[in-house]
């Protein structure tokens, strides 16, 4: 035996979807929706056993309001639905069961009871069906009754269709003072919700005005940004082009350095010089005097002063060259003594790790005291690094130009390679 199920407008049917599968096979479960008089007479002529379940107006609102339909366009279909289930219901007394949602939600067993009854061949579970707690909320049930309260038709409908209905018991639906109480402070709360919307609303509306001013600053300080990083790449050119202008005058000022070095060292020659020839002169007047007195006893004119052409050009000529030779050895000495004094200035070079990198530097009395000496006569052409941060083989290697013309690496970079932004190695 087949059970055919049809559920009225705005009817939850799938609440009681535990208990109707108690009558049917759980796959064959399917419920038509009775959405208007066309549904009723596909039904009527379609024979068969037939439960048809409809909600409450209080349930149907709740239903309503599930689907986001208006409480009066669902009053108003819910009305036109039952005139036409009442109607229905009269004409197939015997062939159709009517029962509310709601009864059948608190009495599930006494809903199959009542079928098994009806229809003895039906076969039904021995197991007891417990109720099906669903709760409508207190304000639906209110405007159920408000409304029902203010129409005679509408009251007059559901009095119909509760008369139509099996009987499953009396099950009340009015409200409790509880839930009125209930009622009330959802009201007050849902109040004081739309007064914080409200506010919060006013806070959004300035928000945003403080946002539209934050963003045109911003969008002016784009502006200024983008102007300021167009005067920076300038600014950079610009610089770029002093430090070559720096480097080209380094180089020249080394140059001019060198030719000044040189200028001394050849006056110094020329003051030799003539201090020699002073005192070449002084020994000639000498000599001249005593060959007079030898010769001539007789006081007599003295002979002519000659200027010495052979002391000056031999002998003297031997001295001065000694002279200069021990003059630029000094030179050499206090410029080695100064570029020294500069890298162990520098941060690049750190002579206690130099000397415990290198045993055989701190056991030299002479470099012992001054490693920076050593590396700049030694160290650094054979490979020694002046502290972990500088690489001298390394540097040598990357720039031959340096190592082509015998400068120490470190030295090269303090002077000239950092200038020229070479590689620090």
């Amino acid at each position: 035996m087949t059970l055919t199920f049809a559920a009225a407008a705005f009817c939850n049917w799938q609440l009681a979807s535990p208990a109707l599968r108690q009558l049917v096979s759980e796959h064959e479960l399917k419920v038509t929706e009775l959405a208007g008089a066309a549904a009723l007479e596909e039904l009527k002529h379609a024979g068969g056993n037939l439960v048809l379940l409809y909600a409450p107006l209080y349930m149907a609102l709740e239903q309503a309001a599930a689907r986001g339909t208006e409480p009066s366009q669902a009053v108003a279909l819910w009305q036109h639905n039952a005139a036409l289930l009442a109607r229905f219901c009269k004409k197939m007394r015997g062939k159709a069961l009517l029962f509310s949602l709601a009864d059948v939600l608190a009495a599930p067993q006494l809903f199959h009871t009542l079928c098994a009854q009806h229809w003895p061949a039906l076969e039904l579970p021995e197991q007891t069906t417990p109720a099906i707690k669903h709760t409508t909320s207190a304000l639906q049930r209110l405007m159920a009754e408000n409304m029902l309260a203010s129409n005679a038709e509408l009251q007059s409908l559901e009095q119909q269709l509760q008369a139509l209905a099996q009987p499953l018991g009396s099950f009340s639906s009015s409200l409790a003072m509880a839930d009125l109480d209930k009622l009330l402070a959802d009201f007050q709360a849902g109040k004081q919700a739309h007064i914080n919307w409200q506010n919060t609303e006013q806070l959004n509306k300035i928000a945003k005005q403080k946002l539209a001013e934050q963003t045109k600053e911003c969008n002016q300080l784009k502006v200024s940004l983008a102007t300021t990083q167009e005067q920076i790449k300038t600014i950079t050119k610009e610089c770029e082009h002093i430090k070559a202008n720096l480097a080209a005058a380094e180089k020249q000022v080394i140059t001019l350095t060198k030719e000044r070095d040189s200028a001394r060292n050849n006056n110094q020659e020329v003051a030799g010089l003539k201090q020699e020839n002073s005192l070449l002169l002084e020994q000639l007047f000498t000599v001249q005097e005593a060959l007079e007195k030898h010769l001539s006893p007789a006081p007599s004119a003295p002979l002519p002063v000659v200027a010495p052409k052979e002391p000056v050009s031999n002998k003297p000529a031997v001295k001065s060259s000694s002279l200069k030779g021990k003059m630029k050895k000094r030179a050499e000495k206090k410029q080695l003594q100064r570029r020294a004094a500069e890298l162990a200035a520098s941060s690049l070079f750190n002579g206690d790790w130099y000397l415990k990198q290198y045993p055989d530097v701190a056991a030299d009395k002479l470099f012992a005291s001054n490693p920076a000496l050593h590396y700049l006569k030694c160290g650094g052409f054979e490979g020694r690094n002046p502290s972990p941060g500088f690489n001298s083989q390394d540097y040598l290697d990357a720039n031959p130009d340096v190592a082509a013309a015998g400068f120490n690496p470190l030295y090269h970079y303090l002077r000239f390679g950092q200038a020229e932004k070479r590689p620090l190695y």
